[in-house]
């Protein structure tokens, strides 16, 4: 990790058409990098970062360009972007740091599906259709993609090579109701699914046993009120914060019953757009702080829910947020 500063973080902002990046020790911008597509501005909507926080990936939906950040240059350059043949939602990156993932997000047809870019070609190497609205690679380098099925309730099942070619495995398995995000367990050997359930009243939070790939098996559901939009995960894997509508509710997990049960909660009292697949709560490097991204800013506060403030700067979310946690 090469920025100027040793804890920090990159939000997309899409009303502003620009990313981020902001110091999470001192909710200070660092810099704020406007981003075009042609001569239009880049409705920018998530954005992901490598393991070595070096690169930052930024996706725009109606624009279909991924952009690339080079967060060593000075504090922080748009470097390359790609056009790609269908809008762009969600994004994640392999644990090699060689390819992101991206998928459309969309619900009804016309729907394009999942898509591969190589990091080092600034170019598409494999394009799949499907129904996806969120996506997560596992960090367990086994190659195993899983994307949200919503109006399934279900995950499905995809692998990337180590070329970038992704395959369906055309497997899908339960992971609650309208599940809308997912995000895996550091080892890799669990994934926890957000679900807005039928309405955004009532959510919960789902997790599937990922050890073996070709047999992923649903352990737990813990529903809640409001939907859940996405979810940080601690570094041990045991402890997964949820951010829905109006509350931040902490789960604790036990790897060994795979059971998930509700710590605590508190009001954030912020406006939540429910964005699908997208990012928009991160814990910071000392596990003691989470960032949230609000319609009309970057919050702050610390895991008990004490508010911390906001990023400085005019930051707005309205899109995804990734803090480094690289040592």
């Amino acid at each position: 990790m090469c920025h100027s500063s040793d804890c920090f973080g990159v939000i997309a902002e899409k009303d502003n058409a620009r990313i981020s990046v902001f110091d999470t020790d001192t909710l200070e911008v660092l810099r704020q990098i406007p981003l075009r597509a042609g001569s239009t501005p880049a409705d920018v909507t998530d954005v992901a970062l490598t393991s070595d926080c070096t690169r930052a990936v930024v996706t725009s939906v109606w624009r279909a360009t991924i952009f690339q950040i080079d967060l060593c240059k000075g504090q922080a350059e748009a470097i390359v972007s790609t056009d790609v043949p269908q809008i762009l939602y969600d994004v994640d990156i392999t644990p090699d740091d060689r390819f992101a993932v991206c998928v459309d997000g969309v619900t009804a047809t016309p729907r394009s599906g999942i898509i591969s870019y190589s990091l080092k070609k600034n170019a598409v190497v494999s394009s799949v259709p499907t129904d996806a609205q969120a996506v997560a690679v596992s960090p367990s380098r086994n190659g195993l993609v899983l994307t949200a099925v919503m109006n399934a309730n279900s995950v499905r099942r995809f692998m990337i090579d180590h070329e970038g070619i992704l395959t369906d495995c055309k497997q899908e398995f339960p992971a609650g109701t309208k599940p809308v995000n997912i995000s895996f367990s550091p080892d890799g050997r669990f994934a926890f699914v957000a679900n807005r359930s039928a309405s955004v009243s009532f959510g919960g939070v789902s997790v599937l046993s990922t050890l073996f790939p070709d047999n992923i098996s649903l352990l737990d559901t813990v529903p809640v009120p409001g939907a859940v939009q996405s979810l940080a995960v601690s570094g041990n894997g045991r402890h997964i914060f949820a951010l829905g509508i109006a509350n931040v509710d902490i789960f604790s997990f036990d790897p060994v019953s795979g059971s998930l049960r509700l710590a605590r909660s508190f009001a954030h009292g912020l406006s939540i757009a429910i964005n699908i697949g997208i990012d928009q709560i991160a814990l910071d490097p000392t596990e003691s702080r989470l960032f949230i991204s609000a319609t009309d800013r970057l919050a702050a506060f610390t895991t008990y829910g004490i508010p911390l403030g906001s990023v400085e700067g005019g930051v707005s979310g309205l899109g995804g947020l990734s803090v480094c946690r690289s040592s």
